[in-house]
């Protein structure tokens, strides 16, 4: 590869093409660049079961040592378990080698100093790194830790509680790297589990990993009504997110699945907490009908920008927050579990709720939760310069009060609207919310009239 592929270097990990943008030499030299950015001793690695995951295991390892780092070899393991390994092991960070839910043909590295999720800033420093080629030298050693994925295991169900009954749920792992630990997990807890897809096959013949997207998850709609079970969860490529379906084989919005955590949640926490305490946090792309919830329940909505890394950081910032969630399917505990996402615990967690619960199915855990009529989430090609283009927006918006944590928010009397830069594609996402389809006709309408003449909003109103 004669030049480096540096715009892989994304706002939350590395990412692209193996074997063409990120080959064994891209690795190889990654691993020097980290390590002397980190001025790091020791890392834990991971990888899932993509077919280029070997080659760049191995040259990125190699780069590590030559640099003077040890590592932590954690072998094929989910992107949860690589987060756990930073906070139990021996090791100044970890790196799991991913490319989450994207196509088989791609690869890439989420990376961690420390337990921190490295993201923004960060990752363009370690790139400025990269290129220059100056990286310290030394003896690296590599270990592996023969026990490590079965201890991870047993912390699951510890921290998340055995249920008080078995569940039968159907489990769709999409032949992607958690199946068979999402599965063993599962079946230690004691329930009656139905694996689907859940045996590895890198090129995720059924379906992609993305068990966000409703025509992801019909394979599991189906089979949790063939087989009578309570509900389905879906997992995503490298195990650090979850989606559901209902006892009917609905797809539920994995904001929706946020409230019914903050319920739980909140339910449990003594009156006299403090407003932290009190807090859920959550990011920009969820539905009013959380904030709304929340707030029922007596707890404080609190909105971030989307990342999980920026999630991660906001709980660390505010240890006393008990949960955070993405729309994406990202769920941060931070009560009995250290705020990273993890879908065996998240998997491992909803078992020990519904268990429980009194509810007379699993869609009745949703009942008092509002359904709003909104647009699907837009992806609106941005034709100008990113800066440029926001700030006609929020001049478009000046007479209105909005949000400008990540892109703009703006808050209607009936609905919001949020129209926001994408962080690793040249493109606007849009998505609109009311409370009935007259508010969200009219919040369309008012998007046209204020921002028609400088973005083309085909694909928003087709949402």
């Amino acid at each position: 590869m004669g030049e480096w592929a540096l715009h892989c270097f994304k706002a939350y990990d590395i990412r692209g093409i193996a074997h063409s943008e990120l080959d064994a030499a891209f690795a190889n030299r990654l691993g020097q660049a980290l390590a002397t950015f980190l001025d790091c001793n020791a890392l834990a690695v991971g990888r899932d079961i993509r077919e280029s995951g070997p080659e760049l295991h191995a040259a990125f390892v190699e780069g590590l040592m030559s640099a003077g780092c040890d590592v932590k070899d954690l072998g094929i393991c989910t992107t949860g378990a690589l987060y756990h390994a930073t906070t139990s092991l021996s090791v100044d960070g970890g790196v799991m080698i991913t490319a989450s839910h994207n196509p088989p043909e791609y690869n890439g590295f989420k990376m961690c100093r420390g337990t921190a999720a490295m993201a923004g800033d960060e990752i363009q420093e370690l790139r400025t790194v990269f290129e220059s080629g100056n990286f310290r030298s030394g003896e690296g050693r590599i270990t592996e830790a023969p026990n490590f994925l079965d201890d991870y295991s047993a912390h699951v169900v510890a921290k998340a509680g055995i249920p008080i009954r078995s569940v039968k749920i159907v489990i769709d792992a999409a032949n992607a790297v958690p199946g068979p630990f999402i599965y063993d997990l599962c079946q230690k807890i004691g329930c009656e589990v139905i694996p689907l897809y859940c045996e590895w096959d890198n090129t995720f013949p059924n379906h992609p990993p993305d068990p966000t997207r409703p025509e992801n998850m019909i394979d599991l709609g189906n089979a949790v009504i063939e087989h009578g079970a309570e509900f389905g969860i879906g997992v995503d490529g490298d195990g650090d997110r979850i989606g559901v379906v209902d006892e009917a084989g609905n797809f539920i919005h994995p904001d929706r699945l946020l409230a019914v955590f903050a319920k739980d949640i909140l339910a449990q926490i003594p009156d006299e907490s403090s407003e932290e305490g009190r807090t859920i946090i959550h990011d920009v792309k969820c539905s009013m009908a959380l904030e709304q919830t929340i707030e029922s329940c007596g707890g404080i909505a609190h909105m971030m920008r989307t990342g999980h890394s920026f999630l991660k950081q906001a709980l660390r910032e505010r240890p006393q927050v008990p949960l955070a969630g993405e729309m994406s399917g990202h769920f941060f505990f931070n009560d009995r579990w250290n705020g990273f996402d993890d879908s065996l615990y998240a998997t491992a967690r909803l078992l020990e709720l519904v268990a429980r619960s009194n509810a007379s199915s699993f869609s009745a855990l949703f009942d008092g939760i509002p359904t709003y009529p909104s647009t699907g989430e837009a992806k609106v090609p941005l034709s100008g310069a990113r800066e440029d283009t926001m700030d006609a927006v929020r001049e478009a918006y000046a007479d209105m009060e909005y949000s400008s944590v990540d892109g703009v928010r703006v808050r209607y009397p009936e609905g919001w609207y949020l129209c926001r830069p994408s962080n690793t594609e040249p493109i606007l996402v849009m998505r609109a919310e009311a409370g009935d389809e007259e508010n969200l006709d009219y919040i369309k309408q008012d998007v046209q009239a204020r921002l028609g003449s400088i973005i083309n909003l085909t694909k928003f109103h087709s949402a």
